[in-house]
């Protein structure tokens, strides 16, 4: 995928008068009206094309995130009338929007330490689940309380919390 924003020559938090000063400037001195080069044409055409992602916000918002992200063989831009991308829904969230490298490292770590402490967590309210459901079932009878549905109902919730972290992390 083909950096706009060295293209342009701003930096990836840089806001939108920037990105307008940015783009007239180099396409005064690309245009192939006034650049006899062979390659002003090409040149003007992909400068053009990066003005066109990062002026819209919707587009710009999923550059970012396919920037961020690693897809670097998609084209981000889209004609009107044609289907939009798949996960272009997805990027429109404004967590997404405008990170920079520095931050998205450490927004990336803060989330895995949180993630590891939500799962266990969970976890220990799952095996919880279970030990009291056999405190009841064997030492401590309610009656017409059936203990076996809080055991049963606390194996398959510490079972669906640990496949779905085994999965997670296969990834």
């Amino acid at each position: 995928m083909k950096n706009y924003y060295k293209i342009l020559g701003i930096s990836q938090t840089s806001s939108l008068e920037t990105i307008k000063r940015a783009y007239r400037t180099k396409a005064k001195a690309c245009h192939p009206d006034t650049n006899t080069d062979k390659n002003s044409k090409e040149k003007f055409q992909l400068l053009n094309e990066a003005y066109q992602v990062l002026k819209n916000d919707k587009k710009r918002r999923l550059y970012d995130y396919r920037l961020n992200m690693g897809y670097r063989s998609q084209k981000v831009y889209y004609h009107q009338g044609r289907r939009s991308y798949h996960n272009y829904k997805y990027a429109q969230n404004p967590y997404y929007a405008h990170r920079s490298a520095g931050t998205s490292h450490k927004n990336r770590k803060l989330e895995k330490a949180f993630d590891n402490i939500l799962f266990l967590l969970m976890l220990m309210a799952g095996l919880y689940a279970i030990g009291f459901g056999f405190y009841r079932l064997y030492f401590e009878k309610i009656e017409g309380v059936n203990p076996l549905a809080g055991i049963i109902s606390g194996a398959i919730f510490t079972l669906v919390i640990v496949f779905g972290w085994i999965l997670r992390y296969r990834k």
